[in-house]
């Protein structure tokens, strides 16, 4: 089984990069073989180029590997700091070139067809504020956003989200924990 990690942060050494290390010690030690992806060290590109529109074609290399990857992976972690309550302009521009039309997907009669292979995904946040605004000021966008605009019309059934914080002022036992509890998710949902 393979499983792809997604990390969307740009400071080397912070919490979302430890939490990415902790998602793929989980996966590997369920059995599977992980590819980990830091978006920013690779030097992904998140702007979509017009000859990638309506096309299944990529501009760059790395995109299209990364399209080939997410296509073989029966899990997938995406680990992301929460910007202005929602998704940072890197992870977005991921989505916008591997996980679109014609690639992940497909619009037919009456709806979509998801071309995905992960029967599961986990998405890991961090927040200076707490999840509580988040659901009360705008309705948990970031949830709703990676369930039913991402990876539902791709085929993913299950998409669980763990939401981290609030993350300023954290302490050390805090962090320690929310390492633990992403490592046990990650490998906890094995596909059927």
């Amino acid at each position: 089984m393979k499983a792809s990690v997604i990390l969307a942060h740009p400071q080397r050494g912070s919490l979302n990069h430890a939490l990415a290390a902790a998602a793929v010690r989980g996966l590997e030690a369920a059995g599977y073989d992980v590819t980990a992806h830091d978006l920013y060290a690779e030097g992904f590109d998140p702007l979509l180029r017009p000859e990638e529109v309506e096309t299944t074609t990529f501009s760059d290399p790395l995109a299209a590997r990364h399209a080939s990857e997410v296509l073989e992976v029966a899990r997938i972690v995406v680990v992301h700091p929460t910007w202005f309550f929602h998704v940072p302009a890197m992870a977005k521009g991921w989505v916008d070139r591997v996980i679109r039309e014609g690639i992940a997907f497909d619009v037919v009669e009456g709806g979509v067809a998801g071309h995905l292979r992960a029967s599961s995904a986990l998405i890991v946040t961090t927040a200076n504020a707490s999840r509580t605004v988040e659901v009360e000021a705008l309705n948990d966008p970031l949830t709703t956003f990676w369930r039913e605009c991402v990876f539902a019309p791709a085929g993913v059934g299950i998409v669980e989200r763990i939401a981290i914080g609030p993350v300023r002022g954290s302490t050390q036992q805090a962090r320690q924990a929310w390492l633990a509890q992403v490592e046990r998710a990650a490998g906890a949902r094995r596909p059927p």
